[in-house]
């Protein structure tokens, strides 16, 4: 692991490297094309391990790992939250260098990689991806592709400058058979016209009202405990916090936050909405073309108070958008739910098969498709979709088969970038994925409040206080490239 001093921003995107870096050179140093045949290999770095960083390795074995990056260096037995740690990802590829500081990663490397996978927290996704775009290199970036709509309008803009690179988003149920083929049943007109949609991440497991074993499971109050955000706490040796801060305001150490933890913190993450909504929401975006919102309004739990909390987002929302008619459909209410019960389970649902914890409902004029957490979907199997009610499940012929079925979603983005094309989650389609959940997270915030969004302006008309939420102020030094 590199323990040198960090390198100036002027030095980090001065890109005059002359490091001697590895002996894997990309195709674009060696003098041809920037382009790879199937056969060759993507010479990858990987910012950010643990997790489902760890997954993104897992599923591009079959390219070379140049380099690994991450900030915490504990093991699985110290951390205690059933994760892959970096340490124990590290160990099955011993011939990756190891680093504590992505900018030194890519420094050092500049010549030996051809792109880069982000897995990093919410907050450090944009000024990582857009440095290694800004070097050349094809960029996967986790879902959401950003912490603040500045932030992913910026990574959109870059995407379409560098064209030529290959850009994912980390949103692997995209490439699933059970999203590609609700898309497809939704377009065939498979429940009539679509009236409704609800999406959801609910506290716990539940079965219809009446049946056994039907109330949600209650967790503890994620408010507890925050008295004690400011005190001071040794760092462990094995974790780099002001690394792991990078563009957020320094504050001290606390295990509140790690590993995973800071997800719900208003200053790192982008609460329940920005983590889950992304692959929800997914499916009905493609099918319905859905375009940004034209109205959202937001409701908590009456504990969350967003004039005195400043540091994390509620335990309970409902955020109500309304998206404004389209081509040939019409307008479409959406509403997440976020934490609680989730929303009513649907008529004619079988009371002795668990109701999905998250998903989606979409109800129209015939009937309604309800999906489970399609994220976790196997490639090429049709586990988490169900078409309501049972007579229109029986009778409904399933229409050809129109879109393109990708075994591997990591994959896609491999052989994007090796053909010189783009992907199906490509930043342009990620990025308004990822404004639609971050704009929700800003009614939130605001909760109580109507706000209007204009979709063509891309911004709210009635609230400045809503569109002084789009940006947040980085750290000296941690300034998104240009």
């Amino acid at each position: 692991m590199s323990n040198r001093t960090p390198i100036s921003r002027r030095k980090m995107l001065s890109f005059s490297l002359a490091a001697g870096g590895l002996s894997l050179l990309p195709r674009a140093v060696l003098g041809g094309s920037s382009r790879l045949s199937p056969s060759d290999k993507l010479n990858i770095a990987f910012i950010g391990i643990g997790g489902y960083g760890g997954a993104a390795l897992n599923n591009l074995t079959s390219e070379n790992v140049v380099a690994l990056c991450d900030v915490d260096w504990r093991s699985s037995a110290e951390i205690h939250d059933g994760q892959p740690a970096a340490c124990d990802v590290a160990k099955k590829y011993p011939q990756a260098k190891r680093y504590d500081d992505w900018r030194i990663l890519l420094e050092e490397n500049h010549k030996a990689i051809d792109a880069v996978v982000v897995s990093t927290a919410d907050h450090t996704h944009a000024v990582a991806a857009l440095t290694a775009m800004k070097m050349g290199k094809h960029v996967f970036c986790e879902k959401p592709l950003a912490h603040s709509v500045h932030e992913v309008r910026m990574m959109m803009k870059s995407a379409r400058k560098h064209h030529h690179l290959a850009t994912h988003t980390g949103i692997q149920g995209h490439a699933s058979e059970d999203v590609r083929s609700m898309v497809e049943w939704i377009r065939d007109g498979a429940i009539g016209t679509v009236q409704e949609v609800q999406v959801f991440q609910a506290s716990g497991r539940r079965r219809p009202a009446g049946s056994e074993g039907g109330q949600a499971v209650r967790r503890p109050s994620m408010y507890a405990g925050i008295e004690h955000v400011n005190d001071a706490i040794a760092v462990p040796d094995t974790v780099k916090w002001d690394l792991w801060l990078g563009p957020a305001q320094f504050r001290n150490y606390n295990p509140m936050y790690l590993p995973l933890r800071w997800r719900n913190w208003l200053n790192f993450g982008t609460g329940i909405l920005g983590d889950h909504g992304p692959h929800f929401v997914d499916p009905i975006l493609w099918a319905l073309d859905l375009g940004f919102p034209e109205s959202i309004e937001a409701e908590t739990d009456a504990e969350y108070d967003p004039g005195a909390n400043h540091q994390t987002f509620p335990a309970r929302s409902v955020v109500r958008y309304k998206f404004p008619a389209r081509g040939s459909r019409g307008a479409i209410p959406l509403t997440w739910y976020g934490g609680g019960d989730g929303p009513p389970i649907p008529n004619g649902w079988n009371g002795d098969v668990e109701f999905p914890n998250g998903g989606g409902i979409v109800l129209g004029s015939k009937g309604a498709i309800i999906y489970g957490p399609v994220y976790s979907s196997p490639p090429g199997s049709f586990k988490q979709v169900w078409l309501l009610p049972e007579e229109l499940d029986k009778s409904y012929t399933r229409p050809e088969k129109t879109l393109p079925r990708i075994g591997n979603h990591w994959m896609e983005w491999a052989d994007a970038a090796k053909a010189g094309t783009q992907t199906s989650a490509n930043w342009d389609y990620g990025g308004l994925l990822t404004q639609i959940c971050l704009l929700g997270d800003i009614a939130i915030r605001l909760k109580g409040q109507s706000l209007a969004f204009d979709p063509k302006a891309e911004k709210f008309t009635n609230s400045s206080a809503a569109n002084a939420l789009f940006e947040t102020a980085p750290r000296p030094g941690w300034e998104l490239p240009v």
